[in-house]
């Protein structure tokens, strides 16, 4: 929208109301000119967006509702349209895990399976490793096994937690 509006131009023989029409611009738009913040009202959105990055850095898992909730708990009343507007504005957003994490991509290459019809008659012929998420009450961890297929033995495993990892203060 604001792209066709610049294009409007006052000093045209065409009328702003005809430009408007053609380009399909309200004139309401056109005549708009948006409220200067104050100096307050702009410090107390630099406090609020401050306080959001530190809640974000601290628990990059909490979405906007959350957020919401920990800046109220700070006797900052502020609204979830807000908050969400803020993120946007901040590039930031909740990081846990999406769903159809196995979903594959249609441009990866598809690989033929190699062990279709296969005997496996001796320990150690073929391994398979697994990578299993583990949710906890604060974040969550990986589980990574290799497994012999023969003997269905754990040949290692490892424990991992995740990237972020939940700091209580």
């Amino acid at each position: 929208m604001s792209t066709r509006k610049s294009l409007v131009n006052a000093h045209e023989a065409v009328t702003i109301e005809r430009q408007c029409e053609i380009l399909g611009v309200s004139r309401s738009t056109y005549y708009y000119k948006a409220a200067e913040q104050t100096e307050s009202e702009r410090l107390t959105e630099e406090r609020i967006k401050a306080r959001l990055d530190y809640w974000h850095t601290k628990m990059p898992y909490l979405g906007v509702r959350k957020l919401k909730d920990k800046l109220n708990e700070e006797s900052i009343e502020i609204g979830r349209k807000l908050v969400k507007r803020y993120m946007e504005e901040m590039g930031m957003y909740a990081v846990y895990p999406k769903p159809n994490l196995s979903n594959p991509n249609k441009e990866h290459k598809k690989y033929p399976y190699l062990l279709r019809n296969k005997l496996i008659f001796l320990p150690n012929q073929v391994w398979a490793v697994d990578i299993t998420y583990i949710a906890m009450t604060h974040g969550h961890m990986y589980l990574t096994a290799i497994i012999d297929w023969y003997s269905r033995f754990i040949v290692g495993w490892e424990l991992q937690r995740n990237e972020v990892p939940y700091r209580h203060s």
